[in-house]
């Protein structure tokens, strides 16, 4: 196992993967994690095992906690054990341990004893479950390469959730279920005591540790087509910076509050502006708590700038019916031909959990994605990256096939979709929703994974960022960001054919688009480290790409099939 920050990550036995990672979390009354300190660290050796303990300290949000925890290796099992204490009153709906499970772990059966002893025989969902799968869980049995394996919890009744509705690569089993009231007052001086134990045993063990896999490094670029690439969009912004057009750019999203016609109407007036400075048009979407809040809205529109319309619930953030319905009659009644869009405009969850509501009529459903909903180290947000693909299938058979207008994608979220105070909802800070990678090379990269991941029959277009600002393709200032190079190259290639890549490498992406001039290949490294390819072509030429750490490359190959070079150029 990895000890990563206050994260306890990857832990395996025999070389096998078990669980993703154990920590403990403090949460507020809307779900915010606080962030944890390690204020001091200490180890131990013991006959057959270590003791390693960790005093944490949890802030933010008017909030502080206290905790001491302590990982004990001894043998063929894993003990964690939470010790906390709250240094000042606040509101909390979670305190404890979590443990995730990999995502892989899809499919497989698992044995779940409840709080009364009794056991089921339970599997993990395949297809992302809108609820929690398991609840009522006092121990888990499952076995994975070989070996059995068996987690027990103390101090609270715990259930598990598939956090792959929020892009998250995991399953989560957690403490204190949802069925009990939440929030709950945290008084100074209150104790929370947890813990977890993990063993293996297996009527035929592996003792032997694998051997590490040496990573392929010549990858052969097929032609076989496996996708196009979507259409491209971006979001308004309220930066007065002066934008240029991006050419095959899908659309500009403007989000328009039905509740604040002032507000809209200057919101709308700037993402009228930047949609012309860009060559675009609006993708409107619409908050609003009642149906009548729609008409002044739609008043506000010039209709042949608009290509589609979306209404959600300003507190429930999906398409309600008397919403969609009053939407229909005034579009039809005005005589927009564009299209009508529902779904949420919050995450895949809420698309998930209230599909029964999805209007059979829509002429297309979306939804939107961040990587942060629950952790925010790096190596989550890359691994949310074919999480996301997950969840555009799902959405593709939720929404019966109809077409996918996905975001906005965003790195942080845009507001808190879970808060329990309903005024959180359009008083996050700027500086919640702004993470400093927005401007870093690590951002192209994650960009170019995520639009590889969305390259699916069905989906339409992707919308990502922000067109300007602290959230945005352009710095305050103007100054064009890594990301922005990235997304304008391929907007302009909307609808080309992207060739196939035979094996892959983990944490790198090789997005190669036909272009008439021959193959342009995308590449990113989502690593630390350097790396070296070559790619193969049918042809026999080989081209070899050197990308730095959290970086991206484009280099032209030419073409598969005919034996004549092509102009070569790195960018």
């Amino acid at each position: 196992m990895e000890l990563r920050g206050d994260e306890l990550a990857d832990i395996q036995y025999c070389g096998h993967p078990v669980l993703r990672a154990v920590r403990a979390v403090v949460r507020d009354h809307d779900w915010r994690t606080l962030s944890p300190t390690i204020e001091s660290v200490s180890t131990s050796d013991h006959e057959g095992g270590v003791t390693l303990g960790l005093t944490l300290r949890f802030a933010g949000y008017g909030a502080e906690y206290q905790a001491d925890l302590t990982l004990q290796v001894s043998g063929h099992a894993l003990t964690v054990t939470f010790d906390g204490l709250a240094s000042k009153n606040f509101s909390s709906n979670r305190i404890g341990l979590v443990a995730l499970h990999w995502p892989d772990e899809a499919g497989r059966d698992i044995l779940i004893t409840s709080s009364d002893g009794s056991r089921a025989k339970k599997t993990f969902p395949r297809d992302i479950s809108p609820h929690q799968p398991f609840v009522d869980v006092a121990a888990m049995t499952w076995e994975r390469a070989g070996s059995a394996f068996h987690l027990e919890f103390t101090g609270d009744i715990f259930e598990t959730e598939d956090q792959r509705n929020w892009t998250d690569a995991s399953f989560k089993t957690y403490s204190t279920p949802l069925s009990r009231p939440f929030p709950v007052s945290v008084l100074a001086g209150d104790r929370v005591h947890q813990s977890l134990r993990l063993t293996a045993a297996s009527g035929n063990p592996m003792t032997e540790v694998l051997p590490r896999k040496e990573e392929q490094n010549v990858l052969t670029l097929r032609s076989h087509v496996r996708g196009r690439v979507p259409g491209l969009g971006t979001s308004s912004s309220r930066t007065a910076v002066k934008l240029s057009v991006v050419p095959g750019l899908e659309a500009l999203i403007v989000e328009l509050p039905a509740d604040d016609t002032t507000e809209a109407h200057e919101i709308l007036k700037t993402a009228l502006q930047q949609a012309a400075e860009l060559g675009t048009t609006l993708d409107v979407r619409v908050t609003a708590t009642q149906a009548d809040d729609l008409n002044p809205i739609l008043d506000l529109l010039p209709l042949e700038s608009v290509t589609r319309i979306g209404v959600f619930s300003s507190n429930g953030h999906v398409t309600e019916p008397g919403l969609w319905e009053r939407l229909c009659f005034e579009a039809d009644r005005r005589g927009f031909t564009g299209l009508l869009i529902a779904g949420t405009r919050a995450h895949f969850t809420e698309l998930n959990r209230r599909q029964h509501v999805l209007p059979g009529g829509a002429d297309a459903i979306t939804y939107s994605i961040t990587p942060q909903m629950h952790a925010t180290e790096v190596a989550h947000i890359v691994e949310s990256l074919p999480i996301q693909r997950q969840t555009a299938l799902n959405a593709l058979r939720i929404g019966s096939g109809r077409p996918l207008h996905i975001g906005p994608v965003t790195l942080k979220a845009r507001f808190n979709a879970v808060s329990t105070d309903r005024g959180e909802n359009h008083k996050t800070s700027e500086q919640m929703t702004t993470d400093p990678l927005q401007t870093e090379n690590f951002t192209a990269a994650w960009l170019l994974g995520s639009i590889a991941a969305l390259t699916l029959p069905g989906v339409e277009s992707v919308s990502y960022f922000e067109a300007s600002g602290p959230r945005g393709f352009l710095a305050d200032d103007g100054t064009p960001t890594p990301a922005f190079k990235i997304f304008r190259d391929l907007a302009a290639l909307r609808g080309a054919e992207i060739l196939d890549i035979q094996h892959a490498i983990p944490r790198l992406v090789l997005y190669p688009v036909t272009t008439d001039a021959g193959v342009l290949l995308f590449a990113a490294n989502l690593t630390a480290e350097p790396r070296h390819v070559t790619v193969q072509l049918e042809n026999g030429n080989a081209h070899t790409l050197d990308i730095p750490a959290w970086s991206t490359t484009t280099r032209r190959l030419g073409r598969l099939i005919e034996n004549e070079e092509q102009d070569v150029s790195q960018a």
